[in-house]
């Protein structure tokens, strides 16, 4: 008679013998044994999936597969380390194998960088993988290191902390040539509303005081504005000057003195720029370009031996408007920088920019659209540039003041 004995993990024989249970009985040897079924560990699961220094979204578990990490913008590599559960895995990342319980350094691209960990059992060729998906954040630095000017000095030595600067320019500067450089290769900088080339984005400069506006944008989208402040004198140095009162200098129809402006006086017969409409006759060696004088004419209409005639530009606005805010001064085609004063609860505004001419193009901060919302700060620079053609542009500032909430 065969029974079995369960016992786990041994297989045992018990033999009994029993010499008599009675006359005539005997009962013969009994034979016990267990068979105990193997279980095979599984060999395509990770025990350990690790980022030295980085914490993932969630522990580790060999049944999860999906992790993810976050890093800051200054991490651009990172080691990673893996192991594998059973001794014959086979573990590779991005389909390049890699060694068990060793960590391998990464590059990290800014945004998304997926790690596809796929562990192979050598046994039963079963792939199992896990996906690790690591997120460099965006840089955040709008600083510029250096900005550069063709004609003219800052007033000051640049810093990259120092947003606003100035600039003095004789008459004769009709353009310079802005070159700035930002601290990340990853920063957008734009002068003006025009995007900077290699060799910087040329400006006009109108007679007068205006600025220049550099915006840089970060690569998350953080921007910074840096202004320049420039003051190009309103007529050049010496003779060619215009003259007081509209008299030029000149031979009169009659006896009399006659007036030569800021260049001095001369006593060689009368002309005055009266009502009376009497026509002006040049000194010898000189020119003008009307026939009869007003007496506001301004010295750029006017050429003479010593004088340089001034381009009009045609790329202005006759009439500038905001839907909220008080200005602190009247517009003019002129002027070139306002400040808007605007209540705290204020988060955007609506700017209405007509052209002088009709054929010029207008751009609102690079684009057309008209609304505009306001920075979370206290202060937003708004830039309106208008383009004649090519070689003729001219920028209006817009500065919100937003009071305090």
């Amino acid at each position: 008679m065969l029974t079995k004995i369960p016992k786990k993990g041994l297989n045992a024989v018990l033999i009994i013998s029993i010499l008599s249970l009675g006359t005539g009985y005997n009962l013969p040897t009994v034979y016990a044994e267990e068979t105990v079924s193997q279980v095979s560990q599984t060999s395509n699961q990770l025990a350990k999936l690790e980022i030295e220094g980085v914490k993932l979204d969630q522990d580790f578990s060999a049944d999860l597969n999906q992790y993810s990490a976050t890093v800051d913008n200054d991490t651009d590599t990172i080691q990673i380390l893996v192991e594998g559960s059973n001794a014959n895995s086979i573990i590779s990342i991005n389909n390049k194998t890699v060694t068990s319980d060793t960590a391998d350094s990464y590059s990290l691209q800014t945004g998304q960088n997926i790690f596809l960990i796929s562990v192979k059992d050598s046994s039963t060729n079963q792939v199992n993988t896990y996906t690790l998906t690591v997120t460099r954040k965006q840089n955040s630095n709008n600083l510029l290191k250096d900005i550069k000017l063709s004609t003219g000095k800052l007033s000051t030595n640049f810093s990259p902390s120092v947003t606003e600067y100035s600039v003095q320019l004789p008459n004769a500067t009709q353009t310079i040539t802005v070159l700035p450089t930002a601290v990340e290769k990853t920063a957008v900088i734009e002068v003006n509303g025009a995007d900077v080339a290699e060799k910087g984005v040329p400006v006009n400069i109108p007679v007068g005081k205006s600025d220049i506006l550099i915006s840089v944008t970060a690569e998350n989208g953080s921007k910074l504005r840096y202004t320049i402040h420039v003051e190009r004198q309103d007529t050049s140095s010496g003779k060619g000057t215009a003259p007081v009162q509209g008299t030029v200098s000149g031979l009169g129809a009659s006896g009399g003195t006659a007036q030569t402006g800021n260049s001095g006086s001369a006593q060689i017969g009368s002309s005055s720029a009266g009502n009376n409409g009497s026509r002006l006759l040049p000194q010898a060696g000189s020119s003008f370009s009307g026939q009869t004088n007003t007496t506001n004419q301004s010295a750029s209409s006017q050429q003479g031996t010593f004088g340089t005639a001034q381009k009009t530009s045609k790329a202005t606005l006759s009439k500038l408007t905001v839907s909220e805010g008080t200005w602190d001064s009247s517009f003019t085609s002129s002027e070139y920088t306002y400040h808007v004063a605007v209540s705290s609860d204020t988060k955007s505004v609506t700017i209405n920019p007509t052209a002088s001419y009709s054929s010029s193009e207008i751009t609102i901060e690079g684009g057309t659209s008209k609304t505009i919302q306001l920075d979370d700060d206290n202060k937003t620079v708004i830039s309106v540039v208008v383009h004649y053609d090519n070689a003729d542009r001219k920028t209006y500032v817009l500065v919100f003041d937003r009071a305090e909430s």
